[in-house]
């Protein structure tokens, strides 16, 4: 696209290499440089603590989990928080209102206009007749897969006929896969690893979990509304979710959990209503709108007549 790219030696939190590198690129003065995690931000607090800069940070936070070191956000000139609890989180740990900005993600639509059938299904074993219950996400720490595995211990009780999958890959895979072991699940529960093109198939799940510890909605959740697939998700402390056509659990309970997956099961027409409403929500969210509230937030800490780079 000729946007030109700066690589940073980067191997870990605060690679002095990558801070030497990006003091260099940083003196040409930038109007705004937005970071998105933590680590990056940590690195901007840094430049501008020895140098000095004549930059405007925008910072990005996606959980909603209370943070750990809450400095580096009071020193971002804008924050874009993906949700209020995100906000609400912030504020708490001492980070004023006028300067966290809330900009939900948006759904990228290209690949997921034609839904291809059964691609999903034939990875995870199902058969069509089977309760697909699925989710997509890297194998790491930050999410809570134990818990959903936990929570298909009770579901396969009563609904034999229910089917998990937990697509994706990552270093947690030896310990579910242990766990799936302890807990007798081999035929109910299944890793199928990555799988090319699951956003194209994702309206083979009847049901979407994203067990996660710290992210209030995902991009994988907001696709698969897209589709319109229901979502069983963990909710923040005030057990507030963002989204319509979301089942809002507590974090780490398996039998909460269990409980919503069960009346999705039983219940034809909330699964519908939850559907619709899923839907409804990220079509109306797009990534059109994330990018332009996003340039709003640039022009906003940047200044008039500061000509952006």
């Amino acid at each position: 696209m000729g946007i030109p790219v700066i690589s940073l030696p980067w191997s870990v939190g605060a690679d002095p290499r990558a801070l030497r590198t990006l003091a260099r690129h940083a003196r040409r003065r930038w109007d705004v440089v937005h970071v998105h995690d933590t680590h990056a931000l940590r690195l901007m607090t840094y430049l501008a603590a020895l140098e000095g800069s004549g930059s405007r940070v925008v910072a990005t936070r996606r959980t909603v989990a209370p943070t750990r070191s809450a400095w580096k956000w009071r020193r971002a000139h804008l924050i874009l928080a993906v949700s209020e609890s995100a906000r609400d989180a912030l504020i708490a740990a001492g980070v004023e209102r006028a300067r966290i900005y809330v900009v939900p993600e948006g759904v990228d639509a290209e690949g997921l206009e034609e839904q291809k059938k059964r691609v999903l299904r034939e990875a995870a074993g199902a058969t069509a007749d089977q309760f697909l219950i699925a989710s997509l996400a890297a194998l790491g720490p930050d999410r809570d897969h134990a818990t959903l595995i936990r929570a298909a211990s009770l579901v396969v009780r009563d609904y034999p006929n229910a089917r998990f999958a937990i697509f994706g890959d990552g270093p947690e895979r030896g310990r579910l896969e242990s766990l799936i072991d302890k807990l007798d699940l081999e035929g109910w529960v299944c890793l199928p690893g990555f799988v090319e093109g699951a956003r194209s198939s994702l309206a083979d799940i009847d049901l979407f979990v994203m067990p996660s510890l710290r992210e209030e909605l995902s991009t994988g959740c907001l696709e698969a509304m897209w589709a319109g697939v229901p979502v069983v998700m963990p909710a923040s402390g005030d057990g507030r979710l963002r989204a319509e056509g979301i089942e809002p659990v507590r974090r780490g309970d398996h039998a909460a959990m269990a409980s919503a997956i069960g009346r999705f099961i039983d219940e034809p027409d909330r699964r519908a209503q939850a559907s619709e409403k899923a839907s409804a929500y990220a079509r109306a969210h797009g990534a059109d709108a994330m990018v332009e509230a996003t340039l709003k937030a640039y022009e906003a800490v940047s200044g008039p007549g500061r000509g952006g780079r």
